[in-house]
């Protein structure tokens, strides 16, 4: 089996930029099971990575995080709450929230192997890898899934070691 590398588990993923209305980014992340948002400067390039957890906190009002007794108190009213808090606010308000955590976006080479993406994705505390590869047009990203898989196949290719 060839050595893995960063270009050879590369996935697109949807970038957003800081204009895009909250809910559509709600919409993204319920439509296409994502883990977060990679999200974009004004010229198109990947600067920074949101967890989907993030999100959903920026959606709860405050309260109900000081006081999660309160959750069950609401019902089906609560999650029409949650969709006009999010009217009119974009993924720029989520970034410059103060409870949201942001990350850059981190870099990793096309020739990275395995173990370099994972021990940069743990030390970064990110799911999401943006490869640099000059020969590409569009971004491609490593996430963390897809290392796995990469992972778990070069074992069942191998098989055990004695």
């Amino acid at each position: 089996m060839h050595s893995v590398h960063a270009s050879d588990i590369t996935t697109t993923l949807t970038v957003v930029d800081r204009s895009t209305p909250a809910l559509d980014a709600v919409r993204l992340i319920a439509d296409r099971d994502l883990v977060g948002l990679v999200i974009a400067e004004a010229d198109g390039h990947p600067s920074a990575v949101v967890s989907s957890v993030d999100v959903v906190r920026f959606m709860l009002p405050g309260y109900l995080l000081d006081d999660l007794s309160l959750t069950n108190t609401l019902g089906d009213v609560g999650l029409e709450d949650l969709r006009q808090g999010l009217e009119h606010r974009t993924i720029g308000d989520l970034v410059d929230d103060a409870a949201v955590t942001v990350r850059s976006v981190l870099v990793v080479p096309a020739d990275a192997g395995p173990v370099e993406i994972a021990a940069r994705m743990v030390d970064a505390g990110t799911q999401v890898a943006l490869v640099d590869d000059p020969g590409r047009s569009a971004p491609a990203f490593v996430t963390l899934p897809g290392l796995l898989d990469a992972v778990v196949a070069h074992w069942d290719a191998t098989g055990p070691t004695a």
